[in-house]
């Protein structure tokens, strides 16, 4: 109790996110992160606009920003575990941490059944499903992974990570589709001169597992060019600890999987005149395995085991034609490679293999059209090719390897300063409004996407912005090709049964129906509306404080769900999508769709006394049964529910002297205001505040002080309690878990200034320093909730980072 009162306090006062922690100049204080404003002006890779060079005060989105420093001091031992700790991301339907957990998810998580192999890891912006959010790499998409059909982070070593941005509204007009909640961007360390050695080792001290990674990056640049490489492995053992009793079942589950990760990356940029061009190149490979134990009944043991392989090479042209003009032309390619295996206590295996491509090319320009009083008047615009495989020997597919999707689309952004600061209007230092619009045809449909943004810097110390924006995403492969189409015969009470139309064969309310399941490759895109407005307070009065607050709003239509069984019969919303007295030709459709691979009859009294019958060919179905159908009830994926999120941003910055040293807090957080899918006129069914949903109320900060090389601080995560909502559960209330980290940071050149030791930095982190354990699930799979609360457990580290000299 002490501790919980304790870590709340900090968290709600003065522990500010790790978002805000940076490397340190030599003339600041080690660990005292630089200025706000310098940050700011950085060059961002993703700005949420098409235009280069565009300063940060013209972006009217949103803008989030983790970097390396950051991870580091979480002590998260993967990138999959240190995600967890932004408040804006929510593990949704990808979670690392659930891989026995076949059973929890949200009614949109049905990647979580295929994710039990892969376990693989997404961004999730705003509590939506990961198919919400785009994620790139140096603001280039990554191809998907496996059957959950995600770019997942997994695949990228920690060690990699220069920075994470995150631009937290609508940008389909800007990047296309699933950009619906936001893009997450991670920028990735190039070096430009010299080499850095890079090691951390850690134990967690419940059980002694440890985890440790090694990486070398190494660059040389020359007057017209640069090269550069990374190599790095990254190992985590497993952590399991005592059985977990799931009704009165006892399991024991591997809490963190051991999971083995390296990777190569390098690339070479060389100037010639005006163009420059650019190749980077990668590989990974990423070894995991888990397991979930029945103590009393070996025979039903589960071992996971998974391997990943990728590559990609993305190359640029850039020329520049001076002022504000210049021309890209863009060419990237990616694949991923994902085997699986289960393996059962009684020996039976079940295995999977995936293989992923994407190829993108593009060509954009800008130029400037005019020379407004405020500024140039600057346009940007270009065109993409988009093509997407999916290849897989699951039995579920439609007895072919896979299936393949291209999205062709044209685009264009206009930047425009009504009022600049030398025009000294009052109330209006400045005013910006910029506008996006892309057209993108995904083959089976397209999509317009329109976005406008304002940003007006009432004076140094207040600035007002806002963004609306029509966004769109695409349905998975799972759902439009993927499952292969099954179809059966029940005796199924149906209210919409017209009078006089019982079958006196069938009980009383019940009509004899055909169940459409699988694919359905009729989905539309889904559509979504955003709209953002926020704040930023700098003010002059109190030097290095920054508040930004904001209120977004995200309503998706069409979204893909797929019903089930009973609520396809009963929902009136859902009876758009069945047949009701088909004519012969539609059963004839159904039945002899060639995507079929299993016809079966269940509970139809007249068919093998209501006992399940399974037949091998449609040609095989009896024609009397054929002939008595009343109703063809689809139960494939649909457009019909409308899902709805809003909430609140809050990002709080304050730096000051303290103790002869420079102390820095920072706190960011994101509430939940609303978050539930439903039909169109249906009961809601929600998703905030429950098991496997998103928890409302997410904070991390952390608190910095630093002097004369030496930096020490905390680290803060807190996440609200909820309540325990299953169906057929008496609800039941779930703590608040907080957990918080302790860092001390060493500049051992300035320390000492002996020459063996300049450039070299020492990091100590206690992790989950009070050793706090997620709230306990009651019959839980996994004893907890793996989406809000994962496992954590303290961990001890020590990093230790040289760098030499150019080579």
């Amino acid at each position: 109790m002490i501790y919980r009162g304790t870590a709340v306090i900090a968290a709600g006062l003065f522990s500010f996110s790790a978002a805000w922690a940076q490397d340190v100049p030599a003339e600041q204080e080690a660990g005292a992160p630089a200025a706000r404003d310098s940050r700011s002006q950085e060059a961002i890779v993703v700005t949420g606009s098409l235009i280069r060079g565009l300063p940060r005060e013209y972006i009217a989105s949103p803008v989030f920003t983790y970097d390396k420093t950051d991870v580091v001091r979480s002590g998260a031992n993967s990138m999959s575990e240190y995600i967890l700790t932004i408040p804006q991301n929510f593990a949704s339907d990808l979670s690392d941490f659930g891989t026995a957990a076949t059973s929890i998810g949200t009614s949109l998580s049905t990647a979580t059944s295929y994710n039990q192999y892969d376990a693989f890891a997404a961004f999730a912006l705003r509590g939506l499903a990961s198919d919400a959010t785009l994620t790139l790499v140096n603001g280039r998409r990554m191809a998907s992974v496996g059957m959950v059909e995600a770019s997942t982070v997994s695949v990228i070593p920690s060690a990699l990570i220069e920075r994470i941005d995150i631009i937290s509204d609508g940008a389909s007009a800007t990047y296309g589709a699933d950009a619906v909640a936001g893009v997450v961007n991670i920028v990735t360390r190039k070096a430009v001169d010299g080499v850095e050695l890079r090691a951390r080792g850690g134990v967690m001290t419940e059980t002694g597992a440890t985890s440790w990674d090694g990486s070398i990056l190494a660059g040389h640049s020359w007057g017209s060019g640069s090269v550069y490489g990374i190599a790095s492995y990254q190992r985590r053992d497993e952590f399991v600890t005592d059985p977990v009793i799931s009704g009165t079942t006892p399991l024991q589950i591997s809490q963190l999987p051991q999971e083995d990760l390296s990777g190569f990356y390098a690339g070479v940029r060389q100037e010639v005149g005006d163009v420059t061009l650019s190749v980077d190149g990668s590989r990974f490979q990423r070894d995991r395995r888990a397991r979930l134990d029945y103590p009393n009944t070996p025979n039903s043991n589960r071992d996971y085991q998974s391997r990943t392989t990728g590559w990609s090479i993305n190359g640029n042209m850039h020329w520049d034609g001076g002022g504000e003009t210049a021309i890209d032309v863009n060419l990237d390619y990616g694949e991923t490679d994902s085997g699986s295996a289960l393996t059962y206590g009684s020996g039976r295996v079940v295995r999977y293999n995936h293989q992923n491509t994407l190829l993108v090319a593009e060509v954009t320009g800008q130029t400037a059209l005019a020379s407004l009083p405020a500024g140039p008047l600057i346009v940007a615009g270009g065109a993409q090719y988009r093509d997407e495989t999916l290849e897989t020997d699951a039995a579920i597919f439609f007895h072919r390897a896979g299936g393949k999707r291209t999205a062709r689309s044209v685009f264009g952004e206009v930047n425009v300063p009504f009022v600049s600061p030398d025009m000294a209007v009052p109330l209006v230092r400045s005013l910006t409004l910029s506008a996006a619009l892309r057209y993108e045809d995904v083959e089976f449909d397209s999509a317009l996407a329109p976005k406008i943004g304002v940003r007006w810097q009432i004076d140094r110390s207040i600035a007002l912005r806002g963004t609306y924006a029509r966004s769109f995403l695409v349905p998975r492969f799972r759902d439009t090709i993927g499952i292969a189409e099954q179809v059966s015969f029940w005796s199924q009470p149906y209210p919409y049964l017209p009078a006089g139309s019982q079958n006196s064969a069938l009980p009383a309310g019940d009509a004899l129906a055909i169940y459409r399941a699988g694919a359905n490759p009729g989905l539309e895109t889904q559509k979504a509306d955003t709209f953002t407005a926020g704040i930023d307070l700098t003010p002059a009065f109190i030097p290095d404080l920054s508040i930004k607050a904001g209120y977004y709003r995200i309503k998706i239509n069409g979204r893909v769900v797929t019903p089930s069984q009973t609520d396809a019969a009963t929902l009136p919303d859902l009876q758009g999508f069945n047949i009701l007295n088909p004519s012969a030709a539609q059963i004839s459709a159904v039945v002899n769709n060639p995507t079929t691979f299993r016809w079966f009859s269940a509970n139809v009294p007249f068919v093998n006394g209501g006992r399940t019958v399974t037949w091998n060919a449609a040609s095989e179905i009896p024609a009397d049964l054929l002939s008595q159908v009343q109703v063809i009830i689809d139960i494939r994926p649909q457009n019909f529910a409308v899902e709805f999120t809003d909430g609140l941003d809050l990002d709080f910055a304050y730096s000051t002297r303290l103790l002869g040293g420079t102390a820095q807090f920072h706190l960011t957080g994101q509430y939940i205001l609303n978050l539930n899918l439903q039909a169109g006129s249906g009961a809601p069914v929600s998703r905030l505040d429950g098991y496997a949903q998103a928890s409302d109320l997410r904070l991390n900060g952390s608190l910095v002080w630093g002097r004369g090389g030496v930096s020490l601080g905390t680290v803060v995560n807190y996440v609200d309690g909820f309540t325990d909502n299953r169906p057929n559960v008496t609800p039941e209330k779930v703590g608040s878990y907080t957990t918080a980290s302790l860092f001390l940071g060493l500049d051992l050149d300035r320390l000492t200034r002996a020459p063996a030791l300049s450039d070299a930095e020492v990091q100590l982190v206690a992790a989950n320093v009070f050793d706090q354990r997620p709230p306990t699930i009651r019959n839980g799979y996994l004893g907890y909730d793996p989406y809000n609360n994962p496992p954590n457990p303290r961990t001890i580290s020590l990093v230790l980072a040289k760098r030499f000299a150019g080579l």
